[in-house]
């Protein structure tokens, strides 16, 4: 059947991933859910030679584990450029 102009139902729906694609992901979710006993050794191991390469990698799996946060753009208008500084003499206690 030749796509054809208009047709809504063509192909997956957006977000939704692939079978493959789920398959892989819990496959792998798997694979290091039955290895995190080891991978707590390892990383004291790597720690032991290279407490920052440690810390990198920590860093590294963290990035699937928690959401990055998006960047915000602040736009202000300013309006009055009026600045203020007010100076407090410094009181000078004497040496007696």
């Amino acid at each position: 059947m030749a796509f054809e102009k208009g047709n809504n139902h063509a192909g997956s729906r957006k977000g939704i991933p692939n079978k493959t694609t789920a398959e892989i992901r819990d496959a792998f979710e798997m694979l290091l859910h039955d290895n995190l006993d080891n991978m707590k050794v390892w990383l004291s191991d790597v720690a032991q030679e290279d407490p920052e390469r440690a810390l990198n990698i920590i860093v590294k799996m963290a990035e699937f584990i928690v959401p990055k946060l998006q960047r915000t753009e602040l736009k202000a208008e300013v309006t009055d450029k009026t600045v203020v500084i007010n100076l407090i003499p410094k009181r000078i206690e004497s040496e007696n």
